[in-house]
């Protein structure tokens, strides 16, 4: 019984020493590494929403990306041997083994880098600094070797690399663009975001995001939200050496949702080569609206860039063409993003002639003389304009296809022996260019409080009350003269446009008067953006009707045909077999400055330049399709113009056949 007391004495003895031991002087060693211990939150990017056209064809898909990754936390056996390898039974200090396990550590992974980029082709050198870097802050996360494999490099990966050790192979979606720059500022582009702080619906902090891009201008910024998704995490437990001892994923991302819009990719692959056989230093745009609906089936803006290389990155040289300066491929010259706006020329005609038609100012059987210029000495003294439309008797049809100022200006000022006519000119011209909405931005914001799909200007054109034309060159305000309504009627002046409300106006002409909203976003398959069911259609929005009389609407396509088909016609050269085409061809200059200074009186130096239109539908019998195309600094709206939206509907007119005949589209060929 005493050997047995003693025995257990011994043992409670031992326990007792043991239990100080682990929880008195080892305790705060243990409750040190046991905070170290933690969890990493890792944010999972969804895959973004897919962008397609009126025919469900892709204009901003996702595919998969083959990444080479390396898993550090098993590749540690290695570490260690290599690293014995390395010290040879030396004796070393405690910084010494430091630097030699940063050595041994380096040259395994490179080695096996080296080994695996051999195999696909692809010889690379570890960068040493990123090793660490990822080695000491994120070892726990797989490390990125070679991205982007071709299908020949993945074929060998899974031939070749399946025994060597901590590599594997990464499946992750990525935004592509399969038409290159195809409506680069409509689409927009994507940036690459990597602030650990931004915010998303997780209740925790993330600690790493893997690879994640925001959209930035066109509709992927606009609507990034929507595109993006819900992103998702997992957790990652690590030990106190920072390698992964377990991961789970807390929430599931959630895909982004697809936008279907109202673009024509076969018309806007169709518009843009039309646009770039100008010329490859164009700058110009191209809208192409249906004037039934408000649909923008075509918007082009050149210069342009490729979408996809703010993903796969720049080289030198191309960086340098996205900073030219003079073609500047940051406006959207459409819309007029970044505030720019261009004076329409005559292509202003179309309101003057419908203004005066239904104010009945102006008879289309009566001939007006134009003897090469505008000139009355008497009533206008301080007026004169000289006319590109030769001498001669000139009615309605004829003025309008050969682009008469003289012809314009006198129904404007309209010479009857009252000096004060030209403010009833200007209250008519002011009242109609209102009531065809110029000035102003033709998007609106979409259901659900989204915002408008794309940016734009409004341009300038004075109210209906308007008594103060503009500001002079000293800054003072200065009223209205005769010379200010004769250059209004007639496009010149200081009212500048967009190419995209220069649409609405020809569309609101060819349908008789309704001025249409344009509609870009055709569908959103979000029950988020509006609180309703899938895929709501944006319905079509009429901004005003101008109840024209059907006389009015007669006579217009009739001298818009004209222009386009008679021999003498400025727009001749858009003349299309098979097709009835109605256009009006328009050029106004502009200052531009030159970056000089005259010597004397430092005062800007400018030059003129063009701006060059012409703006059409067609068929004219039921129009379908109208196409506004401007060009800076072209040489007229007839010879620079007409020709590319002939090239446009000619494709429009092989492309209908086509698609009646059920062949294969032009972008599938």
């Amino acid at each position: 019984m005493r050997l047995m007391t003693a025995f257990i004495l011994c043992c409670m003895l031992l326990l007792t020493v043991n239990l100080w031991r682990l929880q008195v002087t080892s305790g705060e060693d243990y409750r040190v590494r046991q905070e170290n211990q933690s969890v990493r939150a890792v944010r999972l990017p969804a895959t973004r929403g897919r962008i397609l056209d009126c025919n469900e064809q892709p204009l901003a898909v996702n595919r998969l990306r083959f990444d080479v990754h390396m898993y550090i936390d098993e590749l540690r056996p290695l570490f260690y041997t290599h690293y014995m390898r390395l010290k040879d039974g030396r004796k070393l200090r405690r910084a010494e083994q430091d630097e030699l396990g940063r050595t041994a550590r380096y040259q395994v992974v490179s080695n096996l880098t080296m080994q695996v980029s051999l195999r696909l082709g692809q010889p690379l050198v570890l960068n040493e600094e990123k090793f660490h870097t990822h080695y000491y802050k994120r070892r726990y996360t797989p490390m990125a070797v070679m991205q982007d494999l071709s299908p020949g490099q993945v074929a060998r990966f899974v031939e070749q690399i399946h025994a060597v050790p901590g590599v594997d192979l990464s499946v992750n979606p990525v935004r592509t663009y399969p038409n290159g720059d195809m409506a680069f500022h409509t689409l927009g582009y994507l940036r690459r975001d990597d602030d650990p702080d931004t915010g998303d619906d997780i209740p925790f902090r993330f600690r790493y995001r893997l690879p994640d891009y925001v959209g930035v201008d066109g509709l992927e910024g606009v609507y990034d939200e929507l595109l993006r998704g819900e992103a998702g995490a997992k957790t990652i437990r690590v030990n106190n050496i920072s390698y992964r001892t377990s991961e789970e994923v807390r929430e599931w991302p959630e895909s982004g949702y697809d936008m279907a819009l109202t673009l024509d990719r076969d018309i806007q692959l169709a518009a843009e080569a039309a646009l770039q056989a100008n010329g490859p230093q164009t700058r110009g745009a191209v809208v192409v609206m249906d004037p039934r609906t408000g649909d923008l089936l075509s918007l082009v803006s050149l210069p342009g860039f490729d979408s996809n290389k703010f993903i796969s990155g720049f080289s030198r040289a191309e960086i340098t063409r996205l900073n030219d300066s003079r073609l500047n491929r940051w406006l959207n010259r459409a819309t007029g993003s970044g505030g720019v706006s261009y004076p329409p020329g005559s292509i202003f005609k179309l309101i003057s002639a419908v203004a005066y038609l239904e104010e009945e100012v102006l008879d289309p059987n009566e001939k007006v003389y134009n003897p090469g210029y505008f000139r009355d000495s008497k009533l206008y003294p301080n007026y004169e304009l000289d006319d590109t439309a030769p001498p001669g008797d000139y009615d309605f049809i004829r003025a309008f296809k050969r682009s008469s100022n003289t012809y314009f200006i006198h129904y404007a000022l309209k010479p009857d022996g009252q000096t004060d006519q030209w403010r009833q000119g200007k209250r008519i011209l002011l009242d109609w260019g209102n009531r065809f909405r110029l000035g102003q931005k033709t998007l609106a914001s979409l259901p659900g409080d989204l915002p408008s799909p794309i940016r734009e200007s409004g341009g300038y054109f004075p109210a209906r009350d308007n008594k103060l034309k503009n500001r002079n060159q000293f800054g003072e305000k200065i009223g209205w003269a005769a010379g200010d309504v004769g250059n209004l009627c007639i496009g010149q002046g200081e009212i500048t446009v967009t190419p995209l409300q220069m649409a609405v106006m020809t569309s609101a002409v060819a349908n008789g008067g309704k001025v249409l909203q344009p509609r870009l976003v055709k569908r959103i398959d979000s029950q988020r953006a509006f609180g309703q069911a899938q895929n709501r259609v944006i319905p079509v929005e009429v901004l005003d009707d101008l109840q024209l009389k059907p006389e009015t609407v007669a006579l217009m396509h009739k001298a818009m045909l004209a222009d386009v088909a008679d021999r003498d016609g400025s727009g001749r050269a858009a003349r299309v077999p098979g097709m009835a085409i109605g256009g009006k061809t328009g050029t106004a200059q502009t200052k531009v400055p030159t970056g000089k200074y005259d010597p004397q009186s430092r005062v800007r130096l400018f030059r003129t330049d063009h701006i060059t239109w012409f703006v059409s539908f067609a068929p004219v019998e039921s129009p379908r399709y109208a196409v506004v195309v401007m060009v800076e600094s072209g040489e007229s709206g007839g010879t620079t113009c007409a020709p590319i939206a002939g090239r446009i509907y000619r494709a429009i007119r092989d492309l209908e056949r086509e698609r009646q005949k059920g062949e294969p589209s032009l972008a599938k060929r």
